[in-house]
């Protein structure tokens, strides 16, 4: 049964969108559409939802927010952050890459400490926004047995970068991609993420 269910993910995992064109979140109707937007204020970027999803509470600091499909268990988080860890690009910060590959470090030692074994699929090159980004993705059982599949959708730049979360039941694939795949096409980062940052390295 596990392994009929994992096989089922690795089928659909095809469909997963892999090239994506603080204060309270601000939503108004998309006229025409049926669908709403959400703005994060901290960090500029935007995307429509549809009207039946629900916006859940301000992520912590204001960095973005999670969206509820009307389907149990699944959900869309955005979200925004600094990149201001010392790495090997040529501004002195993390790379993309060695931000992809921490990311998946904490993931795993997050679910290995529930005793949740994961089973990862071979990262992807992706866009978000027009920028460049990674596309990671894996499955497990949750506490009750189903299967899940999680897809995070990574881009950073030399000031700030954009994350996606999306997490749903692997037997819901079908049925959610292709809503998700639209709703990240209207995704717009909001402002240059590359711009030169405030916070300039120090000098060695």
């Amino acid at each position: 049964m596990i392994r009929g269910c994992l096989v089922f993910t690795l089928t659909m995992m095809s469909l997963v969108p892999n090239v994506m064109s603080s204060p309270a979140a601000m939503t108004d109707t998309n006229e025409g559409t049926g669908w709403k937007l959400y703005t994060n204020a901290r960090f500029g970027f935007s995307v429509r939802y549809p009207d039946d999803w629900r916006l859940g509470n301000p992520l912590p600091d204001g960095i973005g927010v999670t969206l509820y499909p009307p389907i149990e268990h699944s959900l869309v988080a955005l979200s925004g952050h600094m990149n201001v860890v010392s790495g090997r690009s040529q501004d002195g910060r993390q790379t993309l890459k060695e931000f992809a590959d921490a990311h998946r470090r904490i993931i795993t030692d997050l679910y290995d400490k529930k005793q949740v074994q994961l089973t990862w699929q071979k990262d992807q090159e992706a866009t978000l926004a027009g920028f460049p980004a990674k596309r990671l993705a894996f499955t497990y059982q949750d506490d009750k047995r189903n299967a899940m599949l999680e897809v995070h959708i990574l881009s950073l730049g030399r000031n700030e970068g954009r994350g996606v979360r999306i997490k749903l039941p692997a037997d819901q694939t079908t049925t959610l991609m292709p809503t998700i795949t639209r709703m990240l096409k209207s995704y717009e980062a909001g402002r240059d993420q590359n711009a030169v940052s405030p916070i300039v390295p120090k000098e060695k």
